[in-house]
């Protein structure tokens, strides 16, 4: 087949690589110099046009590069001879990429495959050009012809995932996700599968239809053995079980998990939800792919007070006895989920703002020097009203007082409380005047410059402690701005930037000078 199709369009390695080994070298000019003498040999070969077409286009000569390529495009196109191979489609392809023109690569790509219809390498470039085009049908029929000629399972799942793709932009819905069911139940029967991910398409497709009893029968066939990790295919099982409504036997699945795994979080509110049988977890808005959001409202319980009361004291005994088990400090899930615990009894209006607000400084005693301490319990504060958010602040602060920590611990408490107060708290800065949002500007900038000792022993590719401060304090300064339309702020905005690089820049063994002159 080699000898067919030659190499680089019958032009020979030895007079193409110096070519290549300049354009990598970002040698342009000696690569157009190399490809202008390979074109006096060879003046109509469309491999050495299109060499020449990515060469300009590097150059930054867009409309030349454009020209050449449609005229390489021209000559492959009229070209009778065998002499069609995949580098010079692929180097094509990257110049009309670059040139925002993936319509011309395509029909490049669809002559070829016309010519040569059984080439996989052809039809593996015409399905990655209507990848990029979005056109999800043709990529389906694509890789269909791929898996006939082939055979390979991976072909088949490329076909199958295309279809998903067509359902998720609304088109052929049931009858789509039939065909795919069909396609794989068809290779199931004649080949198995032989690779996990296959399986998880094949659960997938039939999760779409709804078809929850049949995926756990296939989870627990043969087919489940492909799942070699016992805790993804605990996941699995538990998911499909909430879905087809088992809430009971959804939640001890989960139970089990978490005693294994006592960090995992998404598994601990599905364990919740299964125990509540809200569902809140798997309802339409909580499963956007795209945009998942960062609160989920629950769905009312259908339990009554006495099953909702039984079923959250059943909650909390099994995370205090996480906590007691679990040795280790850093492992957030099961605190975590005692707040969760009370948010869901606040919601119910069986809970009250003081144990859900003891809950969060509990919290932050522990966690409360992590860089994720406010994405954590940003959900939870998201229940008070703007004056039991003032009063949580308020109590955060006097706890952080209270507390004795190392520097780097202090430190990370007190970016937590600027965090808190700046972005749930008191985050809207046109109810604060900007002289009181100067000063919190001025405080974060002091704390940074006071703590630039405790990076001193750090590698120059290390972030330093309290770099978030000038990030933070860079885009308050940017909301003042939109605020007052004073040009002042965006100049101290990029000074705080350019002061931060600046010290990055620094030697370690300077960061204990005195930067308040600055």
């Amino acid at each position: 087949m080699a000898s067919k199709f030659g190499f680089a369009g019958g032009i020979p390695e030895r007079k193409v690589r110096p070519i290549w080994d300049a354009i990598d070298s970002r040698q342009f000019k000696n690569a157009l110099k190399h490809v202008t003498t390979l074109l006096a040999k060879h003046p109509n070969s469309p491999y050495a046009l299109a060499l020449k077409a990515l060469v300009l286009e590097r150059m930054g000569k867009s409309d030349e590069a454009f020209s050449v390529s449609l005229n390489a495009k021209d000559h492959l196109f009229s070209n009778d001879s065998l002499l069609i191979d995949d580098l010079t489609l692929s180097t094509l392809q990257i110049v009309f990429q670059r040139l925002d023109r993936l319509d011309l690569a395509t029909e490049c790509y669809e002559h070829a495959c016309g010519k040569f219809p059984n080439k996989m390498e052809l039809m593996m470039g015409l399905f990655n050009c209507y990848v990029r085009e979005y056109s999800f049908v043709k990529q389906q029929q694509t890789a269909i012809k791929m898996y006939k000629l082939a055979g390979e399972e991976k072909y088949l799942l490329w076909s199958v995932c295309s279809i998903q793709l067509q359902v998720l932009c609304g088109n052929g819905g049931d009858k789509l996700l039939v065909l795919a069911e069909g396609l794989l139940k068809k290779h199931v029967g004649s080949h198995s599968l032989h690779e996990p991910e296959a399986l998880m398409v094949y659960i997938s497709i039939l999760e779409q239809q709804a078809k929850f009893g049949d995926a756990l029968e296939i989870l627990s066939g043969k087919l489940g053995s492909l799942l070699m990790i016992k805790v993804d295919k605990l996941r699995m099982q538990g998911r499909l079980l909430a879905l087809a409504g088992d809430y009971t036997a959804a939640a001890d699945i989960f139970h089990k998990i978490l005693e294994s795994c006592p960090d995992d979080w998404e598994c601990f509110r599905h364990y919740l939800g299964c125990l509540l049988e809200d569902g809140s977890i798997w309802c339409d808005e909580a499963n956007d792919p795209v945009h998942p959001p960062k609160f989920i409202s629950c769905k009312v319980s259908p339990l009554s007070d006495e099953q909702f009361d039984s079923q959250i004291s059943i909650a909390s005994t099994f995370i205090r006895k996480l906590q007691t088990d679990t040795v280790d400090n850093s492992i957030r899930c099961p605190y975590l989920a005692t707040i969760e615990i009370e948010r869901r009894r606040h919601l119910r209006g069986k809970g009250n703002d003081n144990d859900l607000m003891d809950g969060i400084v509990q919290y932050f005693c522990r966690f409360g020097h992590l860089a994720c301490f406010t994405s954590d319990v940003e959900m939870f504060v998201e229940v008070f009203t703007t004056d039991k958010k003032a009063e949580l602040l308020e109590k955060l602060m006097k706890n952080n007082d209270r507390l004795s920590a190392s520097p780097t611990k202090t430190l990370g408490l007190s970016i937590s409380l600027f965090k808190i107060k700046q972005q749930l708290l008191l985050g809207d800065m046109f109810k604060s005047s900007a002289n009181d949002v100067e000063v919190s500007c001025v405080q974060m900038f002091e704390m940074y410059c006071k703590n630039l000792p405790l990076s001193k022993d750090f590698d120059p590719q290390e972030s330093m402690h309290g770099e978030e401060l000038l990030s933070i304090t860079c885009n308050i300064l940017v909301q003042l701005f939109w605020r007052t339309k004073n040009v002042g702020y965006l100049v101290e905005a990029v000074m705080v930037l350019e002061f931060g690089l600046s010290i990055r820049r620094r030697a370690r063994c300077v960061l204990c000078i005195d930067y308040s002159q600055f």
